[in-house]
């Protein structure tokens, strides 16, 4: 069979016809296989068995036994086996994702498709150093971790030379070098940089830095070329890591973000987008009550209790809009399970929920998320009412309500999180109108690119107040795990006492 060249070089060695899909393609998807492009083979140092070397006589051909040849498999440098690794397992799969639960890697895929890598050397660089640290971090490599920091180190010279001159046709470039930059510091995380456990501590990371470093090459972008176009995949991403890093933080959104149209959101993206607006600025009029403790103005805690319920109803409304929504299912694991103990690993309960796919699975997740933050920060708004004895028992019953609501949606999460990871599957019977059975799917490791779905939800999860303390420390076990599986640092500390409520 012909092999074209222009195939990657997996399928080339093992001498089948690449279908030069990109960026990784399905012969090498299917056998579970590393598809290394051929342009990263040209960089990298390679030795590889090339059999026309031999019958041009270009070398000579080596006697014994054959099972030496059979065993010999490609050696190249670090920094392109990182790489491979890394475009292979979590930018590739996320292709078949909504786009609502993609972030960085849907940035790369945007990137990549717009064919302007030649113009973007930092983003070569940058991904480089990513890479390099998670594969680091995940595969236990020094080496791998070494040449990161020089590679990184590289890096913020080029970014010193580039960002204060950007221009129309490197912003792109630059705001996606500092996201990638962003997960770098993330993965090069250990738990030592903890100062303490405070809040504090927690709002020094120096990822922070680049999160701001992102929103100011927004502004660039929304001051000077919004204007001229659509915004791209790169700019609504971007534009949404900031959002959640202001409800993290508690932080206010300037004017000129609020607006999600602007930056490219649609449909029910957009409605999503808006409900999301107002809650980062409700948590930021609570944290400013808050800090004037019981000199508050109880007709501003009056306004933002209505606030908070009118988000809630929004959030419930925009459920029903979620694509499959009729499709969920949820069931309690019985007799595949008589011997487990609960919670558990990937299991807070027998209970569990299936749905379309793994991605709307994920879209659930981060509407879950959404009305978390939005009844967490409604409890808090609540208890600063406690010094008003007239609408004392009005509260009250609104405080337990917002505890049943945390209670109902964490479990939903909890239940959701197995069918993300894909560790329970549908066994769909014959024929489909039946019911199917729930199939137990431990056995194999958690995909990369699916862990990254839960690290939004397990964060909000774990760090907010209101949630039952034995399922927050679940949460909590479930996003250092998390954290280990994509070679996050910050998230490793999920587990630990550095680890604080925002």
């Amino acid at each position: 069979m012909a092999i074209t060249s222009s195939g990657c070089q997996t399928c080339k060695i093992r001498r089948i016809k690449c279908d030069e899909g990109k960026p990784v393609c399905k012969r090498c998807t299917k056998s579970r296989r590393v598809c290394l492009p051929t342009d990263a083979v040209k960089q990298a140092i390679f030795s590889i068995h090339v059999e026309n070397r031999y019958a041009s006589g270009e070398i000579r051909r080596p006697r014994g036994p054959r099972s030496s040849l059979t065993l010999l498999r490609p050696h190249f440098d670090i920094q392109a086996r990182a790489q491979a690794y890394y475009l292979h397992y979590y930018v590739e799969p996320t292709l078949e994702l909504p786009h609502l639960t993609t972030c960085v890697a849907g940035s790369l895929l945007a990137w990549q498709e717009s064919r302007r890598n030649h113009a973007g050397p930092m983003i070569d660089v940058a991904l480089s150093a990513l890479a390099l640290a998670i594969f680091a971090k995940t595969h236990q490599v020094k080496a791998a971790a070494m040449e990161a920091w020089s590679v990184y180190h590289r890096l913020l010279g080029m970014t010193r030379e580039r960002i204060p001159t950007m221009d129309q046709e490197n912003i792109e470039a630059c705001l996606l070098t500092v996201l990638l930059m962003s997960r770098y510091e993330g993965s090069m995380h250990y738990p030592a940089k903890f100062a303490s456990t405070t809040k504090d501590s927690f709002m020094d990371l120096r990822s922070w830095l680049h999160h701001d470093g992102a929103l100011a090459i927004l502004k660039v972008w929304n001051d000077n070329q919004s204007h001229l176009g659509s915004a791209s995949c790169i700019i609504k991403h971007a534009r949404r890591g900031s959002i959640q890093s202001a409800l993290l933080r508690g932080l206010p959104l300037a004017d000129w973000l609020l607006d999600g149209a602007r930056f490219g959101e649609k449909g029910h993206q957009l409605e999503y987008d808006r409900i999301l607006v107002r809650t980062v600025n409700l948590r930021h009029a609570m944290f400013r009550l808050g800090q004037q403790r019981y000199d508050a103005d109880l007709d501003a805690i009056g306004d933002l209790d209505w606030e908070a319920q009118e988000i809630d109803k929004a959030l419930r409304d925009y459920a029903t809009n979620i694509p499959y929504a009729g499709s969920i299912q949820c069931h309690v694991l019985n007799e595949q399970v008589q011997n487990w103990t609960w919670p558990r690993v990937h299991f807070f309960s027998p209970t569990v929920c299936t749905y379309e796919g793994s991605g709307y699975a994920a879209m659930w997740t981060i509407y879950y998320a959404a009305r978390i933050l939005v009844n967490s920060t409604w409890l808090r708004i609540l208890r600063l009412q406690s010094s008003n004895e007239e609408a004392g028992s009005i509260y009250d019953q609104k405080r337990l309500r917002c505890a049943a609501n945390l209670k109902e949606i964490a479990d939903h999460l909890a239940a959701a999180l197995p069918f993300v990871l894909d560790r329970v599957k549908m066994d769909h019977p014959n024929p489909p109108s039946c019911q199917g059975s729930i199939k137990i799917n431990t056995d194999e490791v958690v995909k990369p690119h699916l862990a990254t779905l839960m690290v939004w939800p397990l964060t909000v999860a774990s760090s907010v107040e209101g949630i039952d303390g034995k399922q927050q420390q679940w949460f909590r076990s479930e996003l250092a795990s998390i954290g280990r599986i994509v070679g996050d640092g910050i998230l490793e500390c999920a587990d630990t006492k550095h680890w604080a409520l925002m």
